[in-house]
């Protein structure tokens, strides 16, 4: 099956604004990074523009992000951002719009 891109956007705009465990523990900024670099699909080099910084700072930001996901909230979802996070690093230039769904 083919899920469109739009669709899982926002699904995981839906998780990332409504999960109360998300929120107790990402300040507001690291919430909004994890939401541009996720599901606007960001670069790097968009966020540091707009947080002010350079895109190794932005990098490490966003990874310290992850890890925090990873300790406090659950290491299956941050290992599926990660994936994420890579194909975006693979294909800056045309992010996809249509992922695989293996329902087996």
């Amino acid at each position: 099956m083919q899920l469109e891109k739009k669709d899982i956007n926002i699904f995981l705009m839906l998780w990332i604004k409504n999960d109360p465990d998300l929120w107790g523990e990402l300040r507001d900024i690291q919430i909004k990074i994890l939401l541009d670099r996720i599901v606007k699909e960001k670069s790097y080099a968009e966020l540091a523009k707009e947080n002010g910084t350079d895109e190794f700072v932005m990098k490490k930001i966003f990874e310290a992000i992850l890890t925090k996901i990873d300790k406090l909230i659950s290491a299956d979802v941050a290992r599926h951002l990660r994936t994420i996070n890579r194909k975006l690093d693979a294909r800056p230039d045309k992010p996809f719009d249509v992922i695989e769904v293996y329902l087996n």
